[in-house]
């Protein structure tokens, strides 16, 4: 069991709840009435849930009209027990909250594939912890895969981080052919924007047919491997380069030429 004093210093970390949500995320309350409008249930997951509050506030608005489900990579992130503590204390969802109200959840890193199966979800969201994902670039693609025709993910991606120097300011960095491809305009290829909230900007994209086919990883950086005030995992990727014509042996016809 997690111990009080952990509990308590992570809280504010990791118990963000809907009013963070929208400032970090515009609209995310209103995209599930507008689904909700359509269809009877909405399958909604959060990446880098923590101590689930958002989640549970949002079954306490919708009900059982949303099925919810949250992924964090470590058990100690949150688990049953932390979100159960979490919802009494905080009155999240009455006096009468037992095991079944809560989110399913489950623990994964999100940079080395997402635990569900495709076509699983209407709404992906994640506030924080894009910050930490590495091969963010992988994590889209993985998103996309869960997500189902017609379905949106919302996950907040600052692209330049103004307070970091400049070698490292960039948490997804892109080169091609030598030259720096911003972020934003490798998403713009593909119709994808980062779209402004009151507080951050957030990615906003659904299924995308061949996001990232081009790119291939370089390496990472953990920036507190660097200074122990600086956050945040660095992914830095180049843009695949067509193979070069296949040369024929030198004692090959087709190396000869025509005529000989």
């Amino acid at each position: 069991m997690i111990r009080d004093a952990h509990y308590r210093a992570k809280l504010a970390h990791r118990a963000r709840g809907i009013e963070d949500l929208e400032l970090r995320i515009d609209g995310i309350a209103a995209e599930i009435d507008e689904r909700l409008a359509r269809q009877d249930v909405v399958r909604i997951l959060e990446l880098g849930c923590g101590y689930g509050t958002a989640l549970l506030e949002l079954r306490a608005r919708f009900g059982r009209r949303v099925e919810l489900h949250g992924l964090n990579r470590l058990y100690d992130d949150g688990n049953v027990d932390i979100l159960m503590r979490n919802a009494r204390e905080h009155a999240l969802l009455g006096p009468g909250i037992d095991a079944a109200d809560l989110p399913a959840l489950a623990y994964a890193d999100a940079a080395r594939g997402l635990p569900f199966p495709d076509n699983a979800f209407d709404l992906v969201y994640s506030q924080v912890a894009w910050l930490y994902f590495g091969n963010k670039i992988g994590v889209v693609r993985d998103v996309m895969r869960v997500l189902r025709d017609g379905g949106l993910a919302k996950i907040e991606a600052d692209e330049v981080r103004p307070r970091l120097p400049p070698e490292y300011a960039r948490l997804v960095e892109i080169w091609d052919d030598g030259r720096v491809l911003s972020f934003g305009d490798y998403l713009r290829r593909f119709g994808i924007g980062l779209e402004p909230a009151p507080e951050r900007q957030y990615l906003r994209f659904g299924k995308v047919r061949g996001f990232g086919d081009d790119l291939e990883p370089v390496f990472e950086v953990d920036l507190r491997t660097i200074h122990p005030h600086w956050d945040g995992i660095k992914c830095v990727y180049r843009v695949r380069t067509a193979p070069a014509p296949r040369k024929p042996p030198s004692d090959s016809p087709e190396a000869a030429g025509p005529g000989t």
